[in-house]
């Protein structure tokens, strides 16, 4: 589950005009949690599918490396926090989430849009029931080897 609720306008400028402390707080905040959760660099990388020297850059206060969203977003996955709270704009470490319900987003769909989503759904079951089919029939046609073969024959 994604943890964040960070405008995507300020995502899309803070690579190019970062807040003065964000690197700082970013830094401070990343190595804290990574020592917080007995990672070491190269384990928060590995968990991250980056490599070491990128964690080791990212938490230098001094260092021009910010990460990308999709980096961002899987620090915080792998931490347990919030993006927003890694980037210091809060200090709650799940953030200031906003849930929204199904049924109020689906409330301002069009009749359209409700129809394609059903059917979209609707896909989407059959697609699930058909592979739980295919999972079924290949488990209960377990193949013996064939040195088991003849152990059962005799």
């Amino acid at each position: 589950m994604i943890l964040f609720n960070i405008s995507f306008q300020f995502l899309r400028i803070y690579r190019m005009y970062p807040e003065p402390n964000l690197k700082k707080e970013l830094a401070k905040r990343l190595q804290q949690l990574r020592l917080e959760n007995n990672l070491t660099q190269a384990g928060l990388a590995q968990l991250c599918e980056l490599p070491q020297p990128v964690i080791s850059l990212f938490e230098k206060p001094d260092s021009n490396r910010l990460p990308t969203l999709a980096t961002l977003v899987s620090l915080a996955n792998v931490l347990n926090v919030s993006c927003d709270y890694l980037l210091g704009r809060t200090d709650d470490k799940r953030g200031a989430r906003n849930i929204v319900s199904e049924d109020s987003v689906i409330a301002h769909l069009s009749r359209r849009d409700k129809q394609i989503l059903i059917h979209v759904a609707k896909g989407l079951l059959a697609a699930a029931d058909q592979k739980q089919e295919v999972m079924k029939n290949s488990r209960s046609n377990k193949q013996v080897p064939m040195g088991q073969q003849k152990l059962d024959q005799a």
